[in-house]
């Protein structure tokens, strides 16, 4: 008699846990979605939203060449000759049985893939050159740099390559064990994307298994990383999965493609300066790039998920504000990669199903690039507080609700005014943390970097502490956010 009362309170149990499961919100904000994710109100709430942004760039119909046959377009870039580099899969299809638990690809036995999976199209979309053929498994990512060096992640293979104009049948360097996966200095995890300052540096995002940025030297030696799996931090990554590096604001940005947001860095440190989200964008960013076109534009593209809309989007460095949108028709399917043109005038987008490439084109910026470029090291301070957590306001609003239940952009175009008071209607993932304009404030201060004397003028006195042989780590109010950084040993006395 016990034992069947037992039994009947434990499935009483087990039912009311599923009940509440299957009924409980998909998204961890209140506000994002109310009731049904596809009720009318919903609709009507993106609608308008999409109604009050620029539909621009414009679709150009017949690009590319649509003899061209092409499997899954993982990636795309241009080079400065305006010329667009598509990466795609050939025959091969990353589904469920590619790796294993262990992220161990799972057709090793197997040859590369035998056709060219770099095509290389001009402006009208005419195919004027194609290459990387037996070389690769699974293509992920791909840049061109300013030099014309061609540069790819394969998720199967774990590496990082480079290519240069005239060795395209030999990569001249090579990161990573081929096939293996690790999280180690020597070894990557499924890497995503690759982004070259020109200077000679470049990161990775380790995107899959490892959520992490690394940097490194024009030679491929290791400088700085950083990001972490868990917590509640600007720098908890769930999928960094693309790179685009702002260099008139001394930043790397990517697209935290599971957080649903844009996290920008100081490319010289490190050091988090911003991130960018909404809830018309969605839980999920799967591309971003930038243009440095009036003050920066930042361009990106969502991925699927319940009820919001997959296109294109355009984001105003500076101000924070949510400006364009675009799409070929309604809306994408399945968008992996986004290139733009300097100039802001041209944007690229290639899906991995349908397999297809698209061009967009806005008239209007065409030849007005004018570039004012910020010192290297200089804290490029936002004056709306659209900071981590925090959304993006809409063209020609002040503040909206943000992704997350934030406060979305903070205050319009306040300026720096905006950091006398904290967004109000900020969400519970942000009560734990500091305010937008704290960040700021601290910003200089913290950083990954090993060398603190590279921080701007006033930011931080080394020559102090360089006097004090017996410090050899930097005691500070730095959070365990990130780690304090290193000083040198002091050097060997005899």
């Amino acid at each position: 008699m016990i034992k069947t009362y037992i039994s009947h309170v434990v499935d009483l149990v087990l039912l009311l846990c599923f009940v509440n499961f299957a009924t409980s919100r998909r998204y961890p904000e209140e506000g994002y979605f109310s009731g049904n994710y596809f009720d009318n109100q919903q609709y009507a709430k993106i609608n308008a939203g999409l109604g009050k942004l620029e539909h621009l760039p414009k679709l150009v119909t017949d690009w590319p060449d649509p003899a061209v046959e092409m499997g899954q377009v993982s990636g795309v870039s241009i080079d400065n000759a305006g010329r667009v580099f598509i990466f795609h899969r050939g025959k091969n299809v990353w589904d469920s049985r590619t790796f294993s638990d262990r992220n161990v690809y799972q057709s090793i036995g197997e040859p590369p893939i035998p056709h060219s999976t770099i095509l290389v199209f001009n402006e009208t979309g005419e195919l004027v050159d194609m290459w990387g053929e037996n070389l690769f498994y699974m293509p992920h990512g791909i840049t061109v740099d300013a030099a014309g060096n061609v540069w790819v992640t394969d998720v199967a293979l774990h590496q990082v390559f480079k290519f240069t104009p005239d060795q395209r049948e030999k990569p001249v360097i090579t990161l990573g064990e081929k096939f293996v996966p690790g999280n180690d200095d020597k070894h990557f995890c499924k890497p995503s994307a690759v982004a070259v300052h020109s200077s000679g540096d470049f990161f990775v995002s380790d995107g899959y298994c490892n959520t992490r940025i690394i940097k490194y030297a024009a030679d491929g030696t290791k400088i700085l990383q950083w990001g972490r799996q868990s917590g509640q931090t600007p720098f908890t990554f769930d999928i960094p999965h693309a790179l685009t590096i702002a260099e008139d604001q001394n930043a790397v940005c990517t697209a935290d493609r599971e957080r649903g947001r844009v996290a920008c860095f100081r490319a010289d440190n490190g050091t988090y300066i911003h991130s960018y989200s909404h809830w018309l964008i969605g839980p999920r960013i799967f591309s971003v790039a930038y243009s440095p076109i009036q003050g920066g534009r930042l361009y990106l593209v969502n991925g699927p998920s319940m009820g919001i809309p997959v296109r294109g989007y355009v984001i105003e460095y500076t101000s924070g504000r949510l400006i364009q949108t675009f799409a070929p028709g309604s809306a994408f399917h399945n968008p992996h990669d986004i290139a733009v043109t300097p100039d802001g005038s041209t944007v690229y987008v290639v899906e991995l199903n349908p397999f297809k490439a698209y061009k967009f084109v806005d008239d209007g910026l065409k030849g007005n690039l004018q570039v004012e470029m910020k010192p290297n090291g200089t804290l490029h301070t936002k004056p709306t507080a659209t900071i981590e957590a925090s959304g993006v306001a809409l063209a020609g609003e002040g503040v909206l609700e943000g992704w997350g239940g934030a406060a979305g952009g903070a205050l319009g175009a306040g300026g720096s005014g905006a950091c006398g008071a904290r967004s109000a209607g900020a969400s519970k993932r942000t009560k734990s943390r500091k305010s937008g304009c704290e960040l700021l404030k601290n910003a200089g201060r913290k950083g990954v970097s090993l060398r603190r004397w590279e921080y701007g003028h006033g930011e931080f006195k080394l020559r102090r502490l360089l006097d004090r042989r017996r410090f050899q780590r930097v005691h500070s109010d730095d959070s365990d956010e990130e780690p304090a950084p290193m000083l040198p040993p002091p050097a060997a006395t005899a």
